[in-house]
């Protein structure tokens, strides 16, 4: 037993030098992992965009943090400055953003903006992780949750807009990926973000609402929605009063 674990810690050492240190990234096929989603040449270059600025970022961190997102479980928080640790890189990370993006056309820079204030950092990350545990384009699934914490960038809607110098209004797709059975890009880093893309139509408030209770109590205080409006739709969706029909989800960051 115990060989076995000094292997996985020193292979797990092997991949942190060779990937942190020299920041090597492989090349990722993001159409052949996302399959079943219709990728156009910007979503790619946002998504590749994303991924050279987030994944070196990452692992630095998380090896600074001693966090191993190799072993089998990886979510050791270390102590309570974790958290803001990691809110400090996500300056470092916009910044490097800005760089990567700089020289791109307003439509992928809005790509960007969007994928990240639904969880695009994450993503890529796992993608790496995947191809670098695997060896093949897919995502790496475990402690999703955990790596979802450490990894949402928590910045305002607006102000990673002008960092990014991106017109929020401007009438550009908002893309959801699908990973085997489960859809991704669809959370939010916080309340505003999620009242925003209602704004943008991406989302009705009704529907948005019954996902996610925290998510209804601000837009009905919002005057996005009332009550009766969720009910309604309740009663559209689910005629027969079935519990699980609607499950509740946790729509946020």
């Amino acid at each position: 037993m115990n060989s076995n674990h000094s292997s996985t810690d020193h292979s797990s050492q092997q991949l942190y030098r060779q990937y942190s240190a020299n920041a090597l990234l492989p090349e990722l096929d993001w159409q052949t992992i996302f399959v079943h989603s219709k990728l156009e040449d910007t979503h790619l270059r946002a998504l590749n965009t994303l991924y050279q600025a987030a994944v070196p970022l990452a692992l630095n961190v998380f090896d600074q943090l001693n966090f191993d997102v190799f072993a089998p479980a990886a979510y050791h928080p270390q102590g309570l400055g974790l958290f803001e640790k990691l809110a400090q890189q996500e300056q470092k990370f916009l910044e490097a953003l800005e760089n990567e993006s700089a020289h791109l056309d307003h439509e992928t820079r809005h790509q960007i903006w969007s994928m990240l204030l639904r969880g695009g950092a994450v993503l890529v990350f796992k993608a790496w992780l995947g191809h670098v545990k695997g060896g093949e384009n897919q995502l790496d699934k475990t402690h999703f949750d955990e790596l979802s914490d450490l990894l949402f960038i928590k910045t305002r809607p607006d102000q990673l807009a002008q960092r990014l110098k991106v017109d929020t209004n401007a009438p550009l797709t908002h893309i959801f990926l699908m990973y085997e059975n489960d859809v991704f890009l669809d959370h939010f880093n916080s309340l505003e973000t999620a009242a925003l893309f209602v704004d943008l139509g991406v989302y009705d408030a009704a529907f948005l609402s019954l996902r996610d209770d925290r998510v209804a109590e601000y837009l009905k205080a919002k005057g996005y929605v009332t009550q009766e409006q969720i009910d309604d739709l309740q009663c559209a969706l689910n005629p027969l009063y079935c519990d699980s029909l609607m499950p509740k989800q946790d729509c946020l960051a």
